[in-house]
């Protein structure tokens, strides 16, 4: 039976997709840890793609960027934890 699992950006310390991005567009967040994509500065070299250790970073099937998931930071909780059936998936904020 097929295993269905959520592939999500670690937001690593070191991050090599921000040091691989030629345009600027992966960016670290020093404050909250976290890796963010600017899609208006990305110019589709996907070389985030090929370093992302955890092929967390894809494609966006519209076009030539690429997308990552972002913690659905509009919303309170992001919709892979208040959707997984099983309730697996946490979000917490973890102290430093």
């Amino acid at each position: 039976k097929p295993v269905s699992f959520a592939i999500q950006c670690r937001h690593c310390e070191d991050a090599p997709c921000v040091t691989a991005c030629l345009s600027g567009a992966m960016q670290k967040d020093e404050e909250t840890s976290l890796v963010t994509h600017d899609a208006e500065k990305c110019i589709g070299c996907w070389t985030c793609i090929m370093v992302c250790p955890f092929g967390a970073i894809k494609r966006d099937t519209s076009g030539k960027v690429v997308s990552k998931c972002d913690l659905c930071a509009e919303l309170e909780v992001p919709a892979c934890v208040a959707n997984c059936p099983n309730g697996a998936l946490l979000y917490k904020e973890v102290k430093k």
